[in-house]
């Protein structure tokens, strides 16, 4: 058997893969939320996803999903100074929206079922 340091590096790694897999999986919907507050450019995106999940995105993975959601009318680009600034449209916020209480329905399920099994 594994002696508990190897069993706590394992599960530090699994953890880690999980929320990276987790922060790929809900990109777009990470980026419209971050975007409800402010505006913001790519490189912006990525830092705070590196400073908040400690996943480090390359620009090759988040500008694809940047360019989906302007193309979908979700977000505008809006030029200012140097810098290429992102902002949530109308339709960005009804989505986020949306999501978002599909989320709470998903993580109330999750709750009953916990409970369920516990029982």
């Amino acid at each position: 058997m594994f002696s508990n340091s190897v069993r706590d590096n394992q599960l530090d790694t699994f953890v880690r893969k999980y929320r990276r897999a987790i922060v790929n999986s809900h990109l777009e919907y990470l980026m419209l939320s971050y975007l409800e507050g402010e505006r913001l450019c790519g490189y912006d995106i990525i830092s705070i996803l590196h400073d908040r999940f400690h996943v480090l995105l390359s620009p090759g993975q988040v500008y694809p999903v940047i360019n989906y959601l302007v193309v979908h009318g979700l977000v505008i680009r809006q030029k200012a100074q140097r810098r290429v600034c992102l902002e949530l449209t109308s339709s960005g916020h009804s989505l986020l929206k949306a999501w978002r209480q599909e989320l709470a329905s998903i993580q109330v399920q999750l709750n009953n079922r916990t409970v369920v099994a516990a029982h």
